[in-house]
């Protein structure tokens, strides 16, 4: 018999007791690097959906604001007392009566206190 061609072909091999030992311990290493891909993955989806909904957050109050023209601030009231012994709540920043009203107990405590240290 004489060879005319010698050629490659993917075929079947047995494979030995070391390169399955070795292809073992690859495959092991595989499984855990890809859980370990999944779960870094995931937690870097959680972060960009959280930055996602503080964004979207942030964009619907600022478009409140803009279109109301108003927003929600803390702002200093001053509680009077009138001469009729009514209670005047008064923005400080503008001067602005917020609600004229009877004296609570405590307030009319203050009161009695207050002329009392006048005289």
């Amino acid at each position: 018999m004489t060879t005319i061609k010698l050629q490659s072909h993917l075929l079947p091999v047995t494979l030995t007791q070391d390169k399955t030992l070795t292809l073992s311990r690859e495959l092991a290493n595989t499984v855990q690097a890809v859980g370990a891909e999944v779960e870094e993955q995931k937690n870097v989806k959680d972060q960009m959906k959280a930055k996602l909904s503080e964004l979207q957050a942030r964009l619907t109050r600022i478009s409140i604001v803009v279109a109301t023209g108003k927003e929600y601030r803390q702002v200093e009231v001053e509680y009077q007392i009138t001469n009729q012994g009514l209670v005047q709540e008064v923005r400080m920043d503008t001067g602005e009566i917020l609600i004229t009203r009877p004296p609570h107990d405590s307030e009319r405590q203050l009161v009695l206190a207050m002329k009392e240290a006048q005289g």
